[in-house]
């Protein structure tokens, strides 16, 4: 068993998913990464030529391994300032292309498939994360594989009851049917965290947050901290940056000018959208404990569980700059932590110099981190720093 929680990725290639991408590799030592699955969603699928179905803003199955050639070059230097970074060779093992040709698309089994129909079945010892970055098409089908093989067996009770205890889904939006239709109806005991509105606030609709709020997503900031900052972050979408992505359609193509002169409320080189980084934010240990239970809150959102069992983000959080309690501002409340935190991590890749950087000071508490209090009562608390960690 790790202290890193097991997770997988699933992703349908948009340009803020691979943003994400980028930043979950600089957060790669966080987390046990299990797999890494190209799969499909209602705005992006590669088609099929023996069906008919055209491809819709593709953007291929080869951008991982080009910005994992560019992670080779850094990996060195964020594993001189934490052993637990993985190797560009382990990362590019993990990947596996799922079921990508429509929407929805749970037809047939596929590597990607089938690979997470193996993990689903092993034993854990904790729970596996499954990080939907897109629709959840590839992961109902390795769910369908497995009921196929096991539900009309005398194994299927406790194989349900397996797979229901091992894995949970932390849905970013709702991308295609395949939740509704099948996995909800079939697997209704899989635990579900289904952010349907906050990662907006991180995604395409930052500029809708208080301007308190987004200084680190503004132009002037993602020039300083981001832009220039190596080889890996070369890769990284800022607003008219020049860059196109492939496969997709251009007035999608947030590089360019005239997407700019389309769009007056973005500056050149203002952040994009990491629509998908709060699934993988929620499983880093931040001393908010949030992995424990959704509802206690964490850089991935807080979460109240509704009557079917689904954790939503309906939590409100008072946000001090709107005088409001908003469901948003239990994420939008971290931006700046979230992106100076990325910003140390992102100059780890350019040294190996640990002395030069910034790291955490070592933290412990000098009493129990469960206490029971009341009221109005008064609680003192100390704890103890030390040199740094990573």
């Amino acid at each position: 068993m790790t202290d890193r929680i097991q997770t997988v990725i699933t992703t349908d290639g948009e340009v803020d998913d691979m943003n994400s991408f980028i930043r979950a590799l600089y957060y790669s030592k966080e987390m046990d990464i299990r797999g890494i699955v190209l799969s499909a969603s209602m705005y992006h699928y590669a088609g099929n030529i023996k069906k008919g179905t055209a491809p819709y803003r593709w953007t291929g199955t080869q951008w991982m391994y080009r910005f994992l050639d560019d992670y080779r070059t850094i990996q060195n230097n964020l594993k001189s300032h934490d052993q637990r970074y993985p190797s560009a060779d382990e990362l590019y093992s993990l990947i596996h292309v799922g079921n990508i040709s429509s929407c929805g698309d749970m037809e047939e089994e596929t590597d990607g498939s089938l690979f997470l129909t193996d993990l689903f079945l092993q034993k854990h010892g904790q729970p596996v994360y499954v990080q939907t970055w897109g629709g959840t098409n590839t992961t109902a089908r390795a769910l369908k594989t497995i009921e196929e093989r096991y539900r009309n067996t005398d194994q299927w009770q406790k194989v349900y009851q397996h797979v229901c205890d091992h894995i949970i889904l932390y849905i970013i939006l709702d991308q295609d049917v395949t939740f509704s239709t099948y996995i909800s109806r079939k697997w209704p005991d899989i635990r579900i965290i289904q952010d349907t509105s906050n990662f907006w606030h991180f995604a395409y609709a930052w500029k809708r947050n208080n301007p308190a709020l987004t200084e680190t997503l503004q132009s002037p900031w993602c020039q300083k901290y981001l832009m220039h900052k190596g080889p890996l972050m070369a890769h990284y979408a800022l607003m008219g940056d020049g860059r196109m992505i492939d496969g997709e359609l251009y007035e999608e193509q947030r590089g360019t000018d005239d997407y700019l002169k389309e769009h007056p409320e973005y500056q050149r080189y203002d952040f994009i959208s990491e629509g998908d980084t709060p699934s993988f934010l929620y499983l880093i240990d931040r001393g908010l404990r949030s992995i424990e239970h959704p509802s206690y809150g964490g850089w991935g959102s807080r979460f109240t569980e509704d009557k079917h069992g689904i954790y939503r983000n309906t939590a409100l959080d008072y946000n001090p700059y709107t005088k409001q309690y908003e469901a948003q501002y239990s994420l939008s409340r971290w931006f700046t932590d979230i992106q100076n935190d990325f910003a140390a991590r992102i100059e780890w890749g350019l040294t190996d110099d640990d002395t030069a950087i910034s790291h955490y000071p070592a933290f412990s508490m000098d009493q129990p981190v469960d206490l029971t209090v009341f009221p109005g009562q008064t609680l003192m608390l100390s704890c103890t720093t030390a040199a740094h960690v990573s």
